[in-house]
């Protein structure tokens, strides 16, 4: 399961949200008069509900407002932000809870995903049920195993940390299954999540295809999910517009699960090479309509068994009922080389009588994600624990 063959650590991450904290690393922008960028600061907001807040604070559509990155709602997160004429005075009075933006300038170009360098982490490991020396050490000898690199693969985040379902939607959407993807996505219910959201779910897959049971799931979602709420008020109006409803998500979004989709493939291909071949650095497809498949290659066989299996071809990237969502391959190399791993301190745990706490501080490039690096340093078999606000 793990790369790295030193023991691990143990313990839990994001005790409390302010545990785990993201700052990007920013490529510059060209100066200019066009857009306003600015440094946005928060904490448990996710990315894409920052920037619908933002811009219903200023009245405009969230469409002006361009990020390099999704950033984790559990965390302290610092990412760059552009808002296309809009001016620094307007964002300044803007006080949203738990949000800061500051740090304004002027540009000619829009922040657009993928504009970036990298991320830098700072992370507390809490529950750590070993003395400070032995952490100490094994600390020293994790990191220094992973300087020739481990699987870059995708994080739970991809496929949903509580509701691992994000690729089990974007399957159904590939195949033109709207009513399929809204079942899994509105009433696959999960035991770790919230009870409320629990009960809402098995409700609406004991009733699904009513109107009267899209009203009364309405009422029982918790207000917190509003993506879901906005669906099922769709599915209340027009209880056979399956599509309809699902168009209700914003576009990022339902770009979201077919992505969730190509990361599967990816992962799985990655794990199975690494398993069988000793790892060196190369690109890796992420596969769209247009990506190039050679037989020949042990990788991209695998891909090609892998996608058989699921019964999936490239053209069924092109979505044709989805046209919008069409998506492009790329590639991903195959090997994560985080870079400044150090320990910044290892001390009692103040919210763990009788345990200790690791800070550890390093950097990925861009689309890398801290939790494959954390289930190298931590090796337990669930690294995310629901935080103490």
């Amino acid at each position: 399961m793990w790369f790295t063959k030193t023991p691990g650590i143990g313990g839990r991450i994001r005790q409390r949200i302010e545990d785990f904290k993201v700052e990007e690393i920013a490529k510059p922008s060209p100066p200019g008069d066009e857009y306003t960028i600015f440094w946005l600061e928060k904490f448990n907001w996710d990315s894409h509900r920052a920037v619908g807040a933002i811009a219903h604070a200023l009245h405009v559509s969230a469409k002006r407002l361009g990020t390099a990155g999704t950033k984790d709602r559990r965390a302290v997160t610092k990412q760059r932000v552009s808002v296309w004429k809009i001016e620094p005075e307007q964002l300044e009075r803007l006080h949203i809870r738990d949000m800061k933006l500051y740090d304004f300038s002027k540009s000619a170009e829009r922040i657009n995903l993928g504009d970036l360098e990298g991320n830098r982490f700072v992370i507390i490991i809490r529950d750590i049920n070993l003395d400070k020396d032995d952490i100490e050490k094994l600390l020293k000898k994790i990191f220094s195993e992973m300087a020739d690199g481990i699987p870059n693969i995708f994080g739970s985040q991809r496929f949903g940390d509580v509701r691992a379902v994000t690729a089990d939607v974007g399957r159904a959407i590939m195949k033109g299954d709207f009513e399929g993807a809204l079942k899994i996505y509105l009433a696959k219910a999960f035991e770790a999540e919230p009870e409320d959201s629990k009960n809402a779910r098995n409700y609406l897959a004991e009733h699904w295809g009513s109107r009267e049971a899209y009203l009364e799931a309405l009422r029982m979602f918790p207000e917190r999910l509003h993506y879901e709420r906005t669906m099922l008020d769709a599915l209340s109006k027009t209880p056979t517009d399956f599509a309809g409803a699902f168009r209700r998500l914003p576009k990022r979004l339902r770009k979201m699960f077919i992505n969730a989709l190509q990361a599967e493939i990816f992962n799985e291909a990655v794990q199975w090479y690494i398993e069988r071949h000793k790892p060196v650095q190369q690109d890796v497809p992420l596969v769209g309509h247009d990506t190039e498949l050679d037989d020949k290659n042990p990788i991209h066989k695998k891909i090609m068994e892998i996608m058989t299996e699921r019964v999936i071809e490239k053209e069924d990237f092109k979505l044709p009922r989805s046209p919008e969502l069409a998506t492009t391959g790329s590639k991903r190399q195959m090997l994560l080389m985080p870079k400044g791993l150090k320990i910044i301190d290892i001390s009692d745990d103040d919210f763990n009588e009788g345990k200790r706490k690791a800070t550890i501080a390093f950097e990925l490039p861009a689309g890398a994600y801290a939790t494959v690096v954390l289930a190298e340093v931590m090796k337990v078999e669930k690294q995310d624990a629901p935080p103490t606000l």
